[in-house]
């Protein structure tokens, strides 16, 4: 089973500041499984479970974004 992730950085260790972070994070996964050969909706991400881990670095946060689909 194929799994996809991508990384981001925030430049803020402020949660409300990550929006733009996590969106991109989400665009690189996308455009991961686009790559892989996958073809998708805009609907097809509803009802899946992502997995986001933050962690702390010197100027802010590194956003990681997992998805393995269950396909």
């Amino acid at each position: 089973m194929a799994s996809y992730s991508a990384l981001e950085k925030a430049s803020s260790k402020h949660p409300h500041d990550w929006g733009r972070a996590v969106a991109t994070a989400m665009t690189r996964l996308v455009e991961a499984a686009r790559l892989d050969g996958r073809t998708f909706e805009n609907e097809f991400l509803f009802g899946e479970e992502l997995q986001l881990c933050i962690e702390e670095d010197e100027n802010g946060a590194t956003i990681r974004l997992s998805w393995a689909p269950a396909d």
